[in-house]
């Protein structure tokens, strides 16, 4: 019998949402290490390289600016261009003929996302040291909640009077979030695994700030023990369908037979589109 899935995170169910074989390739070919030379796991397309450093990009600011650090423009863009750079040496894609365009490109896009975020109504508040208490959290801790490891940490967390705000950036959003608000909903179930915190969902706001289309959003979620619950039955349901795509995998295989994305914008950005038979 094949290992139980276990594990969710906003980027798994993303990734499941959009497309069964991309899911299959990055979280279970570990589990068939023999597959993996076929299929390496690690691989990023330029443009998720460009989003990925943003974010890590952001997290030193964010660093630095806890520690009363303050960064001029200047010192935002070379590092993000030193990071994109970076990246594309580690990846050996500074080879690619037509590629010094592109990274143009993405250290441009990269700096401009940041600058922007940083202008966005509540982390200029940070910025500005109008909010004295607050901190910031990577989303590798897992949260237990029953037989599930779940991810969903909020990326920063502060405190206004009485109110404990708890907050989840996105670098890249889809149109459509129809699930938002219960992912959001999440990182009360983080929240009530930190002993300092309180256990009332009144005492807490939640936000989500969100990159699409140019712009930066934000949207509030008023948490509710009604909201908490769906957002158990929304993890437990993910993790299921996981297990039952897994349980298909193992029978067959075979990537391709597995359901693939109606969207060719996700595909464009796929970094296992090659073998696709989607391309065929």
């Amino acid at each position: 019998m094949p290992p139980y899935v276990k594990e969710w995170s906003l980027t798994r169910r993303k990734m499941f949402s959009n497309c069964a074989r991309r899911f299959a390739i990055k979280y279970l070919t570990d589990r068939y290490r023999e597959l993996n030379k076929n299929y390496p796991t690690k691989r990023l397309s330029s443009w998720d390289l460009m989003i990925l450093s943003t974010r890590q990009v952001f997290f030193q600011w964010l660093e630095d600016l806890h520690r009363n650090v303050v960064w001029s423009d200047k010192m935002l863009y070379s590092t993000i261009k030193f990071k994109i750079i970076s990246g594309f040496n580690a990846s050996g894609s500074l080879q690619k003929p037509g590629l010094n365009f592109d990274k143009k490109v993405l250290i441009s896009q990269g700096y401009t996302r940041l600058k922007k975020l940083i202008r966005q109504p509540l982390l200029k508040k940070l910025a500005r040291r109008q909010i004295k208490e607050w901190s910031y959290h990577e989303r590798t801790k897992v949260v237990t909640f029953g037989h599930l490891d779940v991810y969903c940490s909020p990326d920063i967390v502060f405190r206004t009077g009485s109110k404990w705000n708890l907050v989840r950036l996105n670098f890249q959003s889809e149109i459509k979030q129809p699930y938002l608000d219960l992912e959001l909903t999440t990182m009360l179930l983080w929240s009530k695994s930190n002993q300092f915190l309180p256990e009332q969902e009144s005492k807490f706001n939640i936000y989500g700030i969100f990159y699409q289309q140019g712009k930066w959003y934000q949207k509030r979620v008023k948490p509710s023990q009604k909201g908490l619950q769906e957002t158990k039955q929304l993890l437990e349901n993910d993790v299921h369908q996981m297990n039952l795509l897994q349980k298909e995998f193992y029978r067959t295989n075979d990537f391709d037979t597995l359901p693939l994305t109606k969207s060719p914008l996700y595909c464009k950005r796929c970094p296992y589109k090659t073998n696709c038979p989607i391309n065929a």
